[in-house]
């Protein structure tokens, strides 16, 4: 073929309309998978490239769609982007991933990018609360997923794992153990308050009493799990908890680390139990215990959900917390509760 392949091309080549390879580039959800794959399969055949530019001015938004993360340093956020940029492939949609580290500035720098790009609609795991720019962006047309908790009413669709369900196996998990003093460390976030409402639920019912410590910290990474570990190993030794609670793995591997390397034996002489379960959480010095949840399938689950092939109730009870059981806390039989 001397000349550019055309959209009749690639309709001559499937054996379908021009309409059908038009909607295949433009509006996919209009096509169904059989027949988007014949188109697609024709258009590599043939090389042929959509002109994006024309397709935005005529439909008003391009195929990409954005992932806006709080933190690309943790684990957590690169399996929810694995998760989206795979389900959205499968629809012939592109991920334009977005970093604000932590950073709310760029947080709403990022958001008026991808209104700038045209975007299809956004998968958000903010910094904080929803952004006031996110909200307007979706009042004028542009839908988004928030991947955590929403606070209070809200008009949009919010997918999250079961955080209340997590803290509190993690905790019911120490108490089976004999740990009495217990301590949770993790940020100001809605999911993270939610963990911690688990792990006071699992304290109340528990037969026995049992104390709640709490620490907040400012970003839950490693350094700051470090910190906090030394700031522990100050303390009086009838002081120090027994067992603890951390708003995620990367935090528990910072104490973990902080922990050992001050002679502190881990679990014999505290018990530890991280959040995400994480693949370094496994690799560990100590192997850690973990809260298991699909990170994956809730990328996956809100492309879905701005693609229309889904919506909010059908993820209902999709993503359970599962308790993983490693080196860093006494496995105790029959500990997990009901």
């Amino acid at each position: 073929m001397s000349s550019a392949p055309t959209v009749g091309d690639v309709a001559a080549r499937a054996g379908v309309s021009r309409a059908t390879v038009s909607y295949t580039f433009t509006q996919p959800d209009r096509v169904s998978p059989d027949l988007r794959r014949r188109v697609l399969a024709a258009a590599d055949e043939l090389g042929y490239v959509g002109n994006d530019a024309a397709r935005r001015l005529r439909v008003g938004h391009s195929l990409a769609l954005g992932l806006l993360v709080s933190s690309a340093g943790n684990p957590v956020y690169a399996e929810i982007a694995a998760g989206a940029e795979a389900e959205a492939a499968a629809h012939g949609r592109f991920i334009l991933v977005a970093n604000s580290d932590e950073n709310l500035e760029r947080e709403r720098a990022y958001i008026n990018f991808f209104e700038s790009q045209q975007v299809s609609g956004i998968v958000a795991a903010p910094v904080a609360d929803v952004p006031a720019e996110l909200l307007g962006l979706s009042r004028r047309g542009t839908p988004f997923v928030l991947v955590g908790v929403a606070p209070g009413p809200h008009s949009y669709p919010a997918i999250s794992g079961d955080n209340e369900r997590g803290g509190y196996l993690a905790a019911c998990h120490l108490l089976a153990q004999g740990r009495r003093r217990l301590l949770f460390a993790g940020g100001a976030h809605p999911h993270i308050d939610l963990r911690l409402a688990g792990v006071r639920r699992a304290i109340a019912e528990s037969a026995e009493p049992a104390s709640l410590e709490i620490v907040r910290v400012r970003v839950q990474t490693a350094q700051v799990g470090e910190e906090v570990a030394r700031t522990l190993l100050e303390r009086p030794e009838a002081d120090f908890p027994d067992g603890i609670v951390a708003g995620n793995d990367l935090l528990a591997l910072g104490l973990l680390h902080g922990l050992i390397v001050a002679g502190v034996r881990v679990p014999q002489d505290v018990s530890l139990v991280g959040y995400d379960d994480i693949e370094f959480a496994d690799f560990a010095i100590v192997p850690l215990t973990s809260v298991r949840h699909p990170s994956a399938a809730l990328g996956a689950s809100a492309v879905r959900i701005l693609l229309g092939i889904e919506d909010e109730q059908d993820m209902q009870g999709r993503f359970e917390p599962e308790l993983v059981i490693r080196s860093t806390s006494l496995p105790i039989a029959g500990s997990a509760p009901a």
